[in-house]
């Protein structure tokens, strides 16, 4: 006979749905005892791919016992039938027949043997299970597999942070709970999935059996003591039975039965925390779930050292970038993710204002055609720069996928590795179709590379697994922030774990696409205090009635760190960090897949300074720089401050901006430049890599001009006079303490082409007098190791001298070997040390004239050389000569 199974039609240009699954069922009756099936695919197209998954049988045959044992059972077919007779032939005396219907409830059935046949009686009414068995050595046999040490999890309770790791990531794991210990009071608790399989799925891998343990610690508890966070310590895949070479299965996920259609699939791990009684697959996540994606110890390690460092407050992490927010949105679909990223940063400035935002939005971007097609390299530098200059939290809503953000391909993994923001990590937010999907073994997804990224990229992501809908993102992207984030309970802000949980309040499939990536014992880098502006000009600040500050006036500000009640933190000193920013810029878009539109975001800066805090008092001054906005308008002061373990921050927007102060003093001199690479070290024309750092110190009576409200009027570092290796700088000039008037820029380059460079740098001051400065270098690739201009000091020396050289290996691991030689070829000491040398200049490598047997070397000329190798074994050395006087 022939049977037909209809696939439908799978479509080509559908990117949801990658293919269909069908079954059927149907009986015949075989013309003999052997079975000959013949499967035919009818394609629809010559692109057509069929699988077969499997066939199943189910054959009715004479009850005759077969073997050593044998199961059985006999489908219902009166169904007015009470009572069925069973007979199994060729069975003998020592035949035993159990019902294991109820396989932990087996019960021995009393047949009748009578000629070699077996006859009993059973109900009827329901499909009953049989086992028939010869006892002795016929009988199937366990077997050996290992020792089980004892073991009690069900003992169990009071545990608040529960961390399920990989056994290769144990150590790191049982870090992790040590530190939230420390600083947290965490009651915590690590363990690896086999222990739990052991007792509750008898050593099988079985998701619900982490379910099982976790819904155990969650009802055993004390009340207040209960779980609180779940840290599934490594990364899944959804090849449970490990069949891909490479899998990823190490702590497992759980996954849909839907797998052909990406917007029904899902990956999550949402049903670990369904704990109420009752819940299935679905429900209300009862606890904070967070994944560490790391297949490897080196992966581990990272993670860790990122959570340490990222709570641990220090001069390094204590910056302004804890002040920001960015938004960031895709283009087309009518402005939706423009629009959905303006009603977020909307609600974030009306309910928590003391923060900045900043706005990326790639229509208002200019994009051009490339082989691969639209791209915006002006957006993809922005984002770069926001990454490394940092931001609290980057908000991304739009278009992406496993490979990156937009279809622009505005933010790609190739830029993720390249950050580095490893002392300004961000909270990701990414409403998007599967950027962090991290169940398919054969890729690293780009969210996953964020999280991944050692020298920067995120400490936690909040994204996505599968495909996801605009309008369900935004509901779930809202209320993050709404009474959620930045909501203290009890005086307390919330953990990351916390803040998903509160976050899944709609629930439905597309909650479940969303994960958290990182720590769920961790907290935002929230600020603890205020700060607080008390005059302006040796005038107290009142209510309502605002300051105006005109162009080329002077401003001085005075202010205060209090606790959140008011009170002036007398204890607090340290550093203020205030940013005085223009009335808000009109934008518009270009229009370029939909009709141009407009939004609103300060991005003309007019100071950014450092002051001194001493008694929870400072004062900062500064004047007013020409490129202002002339128009009225309010204006604002932000403020980060820092003591040597605490911080705050606040803002002050009473003030208005605008006009012209015409008794300002005159200024026609333009700013003092002195330029270097990486450290004050470089001498021009020296060598660098291909990634220097421009150093740049400047100094104006006036004060630096970074508005960039003035056309042609930005700080700007040129290549070769080649504009389209022009940089814009503003925001990485850095004032000196309590000045206005001298500062740095600091500005990370990257893959410059080899050979001579000549670079201009143009300053302009706050009256639009500019200086520029030029520097001559030579880079040669860090592959291409250079080692020159070897020299000690002083030289002739009596007691010791100090060895330096240049070379291109700017923060790499140099071994360093030194080999005195006297005049008649002797070798007399071998000076071997490692450096780590952030310019290109090595670290002074001192010698007190010793041998290497410790004595005093006889006065006279000594010929060294210094060999050195880097990190990836290339080597290179010079040679030089020193005389030594007694």
């Amino acid at each position: 006979m022939e049977k037909t199974l209809s696939m439908g039609i799978v479509f080509a240009d559908n990117p949801y749905q990658l293919g269909k699954y069908n079954e059927t069922n149907f009986k015949f009756a075989p013309n003999n005892d052997q079975l000959i099936i013949k499967t035919v695919y009818s394609r629809s197209s010559s692109n057509s791919v069929g699988y077969l998954d499997f066939i199943e049988l189910n054959v009715k045959r004479r009850l005759l016992m077969s073997g050593n044992q044998m199961m059985f059972r006999a489908p219902i077919t009166d169904t007015n039938a009470q009572i069925a007779k069973y007979r199994l032939g060729n069975a003998s005396s020592d035949l035993i027949l159990w019902d294991i219907t109820d396989p932990v409830h087996a019960n021995k059935v009393n047949a009748q043997l009578s000629s070699g046949t077996l006859e009993f009686n059973a109900n009827a009414d329901v499909l009953n299970e049989y086992i028939a068995f010869y006892d002795g050595d016929g009988l199937y046999k366990t077997m050996f597999v290992e020792q089980v040490a004892n073991q009690n999890l069900h003992a169990l309770k009071n545990i608040e942070y529960l961390i399920i790791a990989h056994e290769d990531f144990l150590d790191e794991a049982n870090r992790l709970a040590e530190f939230h210990k420390t600083i947290d009071n965490l009651s915590s608790f690590v363990t690896v999935p086999e222990l739990i399989y052991n007792e509750f799925s008898s050593g099988a891998q079985d998701i619900t059996a982490i379910r099982d343990f976790v819904k155990m610690l969650y009802d055993n508890s004390d009340p207040g003591q209960e779980i609180k966070y779940l840290l599934l310590f490594g990364d899944a895949s959804f090849d449970y039975k490990n069949i891909i070479p490479g899998n990823t299965n190490l702590v497992p996920c759980w996954e849909s039965i839907e797998s052909m259609n990406i917007v029904r699939s899902i990956a999550s791990d949402d049903y670990f925390g369904y704990l109420d009684d009752g819940e299935g697959l679905s429900g209300r996540v009862d606890i904070g779930i967070v994944r560490v994606v790391v297949s490897t110890l080196d992966q581990a390690v990272s993670a860790v050292d990122k959570v340490v460092s990222y709570a641990t407050n220090t001069a390094e992490v204590m910056k302004p970038w804890r002040n920001m927010i960015t938004f960031v949105a895709d283009d087309g679909d009518n402005n939706l993710h423009l629009r959905h990223a303006e009603e977020l940063s909307d609600y974030v400035y009306q309910h928590y204002p003391v923060y900045n935002i900043d706005k990326i939005y790639l229509d208002a971007y200019k994009q051009i055609a490339t082989p691969g097609g639209q791209a915006a390299p002006d957006m993809n530098k922005a984002i770069n720069d926001k990454i490394e200059n940092g931001t609290l939290i980057f908000n991304y809503s739009g278009h992406g996928g496993e490979s990156g953000l937009g279809h622009e391909k505005f933010m790609q993994i190739a830029d993720i590795n390249s950050w580095t923001n490893d002392d300004k990590l961000s909270l990701f937010i990414t409403a998007t179709c599967e950027f962090t999907r991290y169940d398919d073994p054969t890729r690293v997804s780009a969210g996953e590379f964020v999280f991944l990224n050692k020298n920067g990229g995120a400490i936690a992501l909040m994204s996505t697994t599968r495909a996801t809908f605009a309008s369900s993102n935004l509901a779930l992207n809202m209320s993050i922030y709404k009474n959620n984030l930045f909501e203290r309970t009890n005086g307390s802000y919330p953990c990351l774990g916390d803040v998903i949980m509160n976050s899944k309040l709609i629930g439905g499939e597309n909650d479940s696409k969303f994960i958290l990536i990182g720590d769920p014992a961790l907290k935002l880098a929230y600020t603890e205090h205020l700060v607080e502006t008390i005059k302006i000009n040796d005038r107290l600040v009142i209510e309502n009635v605002p300051d105006t500050l005109q162009a080329l006036s002077k401003v001085k500000v005075e202010g205060v760190v209090t606790d959140r009640q008011g009170n002036q933190l007398t204890g607090f000193s340290g550093l203020v960090f205030p940013t005085v920013y223009d009335k808000y810029s009109k934008i518009e878009t270009y229009g370029d897949e939909n009709s141009a539109t407009t939004f609103f975001v300060r991005k003309n800066v007019l100071f950014n300074g450092e002051a001194s805090i001493s008694d929870g008092e400072f004062t900062f001054e500064f004047i007013m720089p020409k490129d202002i906005s002339y128009n009225y308008g309010f204006g604002r002061i932000s403020y980060y401050a820092r003591s040597e373990n605490e911080d705050g921050a606040g803002f002050y927007e009473n003030i208005i901006i605008g006009g012209f102060n015409e008794e300002a003093e005159r200024d026609e001199r333009g700013p003092d430049i002195t330029l270097f690479m990486n450290d004050t070290t470089f001498v021009p024309g020296s060598k660098t890599d291909q990634n220097p750092d421009l150093l740049a110190f400047v100094f104006d009576e006036s004060g630096i001009n970074t508005t960039g409200n003035g056309i042609g009027h930005d700080i700007v570092a040129t290549i070769d006079d080649d504009n389209s290796q022009s940089y814009i700088l503003n925001q990485y000039y850095k004032a000196d303490i309590n000045s206005f008037q001298s500062g740095e820029i600091n500005y990370p380059m990257s893959n410059l082409a080899d050979g001579p460079h000549v670079l201009s740098l143009r300053v302009w001051d706050i009256y639009n007098n500019s200086s520029t400065a030029f520097l001559d270098f030579v880079v040669v690739s860090q592959d291409e190791m250079i080692v020159e201009n070897l020299l000690n000091y002083p030289n002739p020396f009596i007691t010791e001298t100090n060895f330096i050289f240049d070379h291109n290996q700017s923060g790499q691991d140099l071994d360093v070997k030194i080999i005195i030689y006297s005049t008649d070829g002797r070798r007399v000491k071998t000076i071997e040390t490692r450096i780590n040398p952030e310019g290109y200049q090595s670290t002074p490598i001192k010698w007190n004239g010793l041998d290497d047997n410790g004595a005093a070397i006889g006065k006279g000329f000594y010929v060294y050389q210094v060999l050195v190798k880097n990190e990836s074994g290339a080597t290179a050395q010079d040679t030089s000569k020193l005389v030594f006087l007694r």
